[in-house]
């Protein structure tokens, strides 16, 4: 089971539209599917609420031993509950213990992760194979990454003795291509970080995107224009990460 972690510690940039859609892409082939809500808002929960449901995510963090979960063809959720609200460090080594215990039911596992630094950001990252940021481009960007990578090396070092995560990239999320401001942005940070820790493309702010959640369907899925734009620009950076993810199991066989 490879496991990719969507991480990026401020709200509203879109961290849980592109984990239901990885989600959705993934499975479209018949992969067996994990996701995981450590989302306090559990909107990923809501959006994939008519998916295969398995034990609730907080559940991971318990010192009792998780049921095993039969891994089929598709999406299973690890939904949302009020008990993450409470999660702490100390429960970090209950969700390590269980996590492993998943074995190789799923080919994928993908965690949705809260906006704000703490335990669950922490455990996710800890048993992470692939991270993936989407960020916004408006003022102060480039101060954020310097946070995530330093949060990378922390759980680096502290979590996962030294072994490293693959950082699949920072993802240009409600992108605003008439900005000049948003545009220079995005010039600074690629200058700064270069082209290699970007994930080619960019996700357009669309309408699209807000009714495909909101309607609980991939955007792909909706026939008009502007989601058909959507569609096209987000199933190429869908599949950039799919080939990144293949590619490092076939390195690492």
């Amino acid at each position: 089971m490879k496991t990719i972690v969507i991480n990026n510690q401020k709200g509203g940039v879109g961290k849980t539209m592109l984990a239901v859609h990885l989600a959705w892409y993934l499975a479209e082939d018949g992969a067996r599917v994990l996701l995981i809500d450590l989302d306090g808002q559990g909107n990923a929960s809501t959006v994939l609420s008519g998916e295969r449901q398995g034990f609730d995510a907080a559940d991971l963090f318990e010192p009792e031993a998780i049921e095993p979960l039969a891994g089929e063809g598709g999406i299973t959720v690890l939904a949302r509950d009020e008990r993450l609200h409470g999660i702490e460090l100390s429960d970090v080594k209950n969700m390590l213990e269980n996590f492993a215990a998943l074995g190789n039911s799923f080919d994928y596992c993908i965690i949705d992760t809260p906006p704000t630094w703490g335990a669950r950001n922490f455990a996710a990252m800890a048993v992470c194979d692939h991270l993936l940021s989407p960020i916004e481009l408006k003022d102060f960007a480039v101060e954020g990454v310097g946070q995530l990578l330093k949060s990378i090396e922390s759980v680096q070092a502290k979590g996962r003795g030294g072994r490293k995560i693959d950082f699949l990239g920072l993802v240009a999320s409600r992108y605003n291509s008439h900005s000049p401001r948003e545009r220079g942005n995005l010039e600074a940070l690629v200058t700064k970080i270069g082209t290699r820790m970007m994930v080619p493309g960019v996700i357009t702010a669309r309408d699209a995107y807000e009714q495909a959640m909101s309607d609980r369907i991939p955007v792909w899925s909706i026939k008009s224009a502007g989601a058909k734009a959507a569609a096209s620009e987000l199933r190429k950076i869908l599949a950039h990460v799919r080939e990144r993810v293949v590619a490092k199991k076939k390195e690492m066989a």
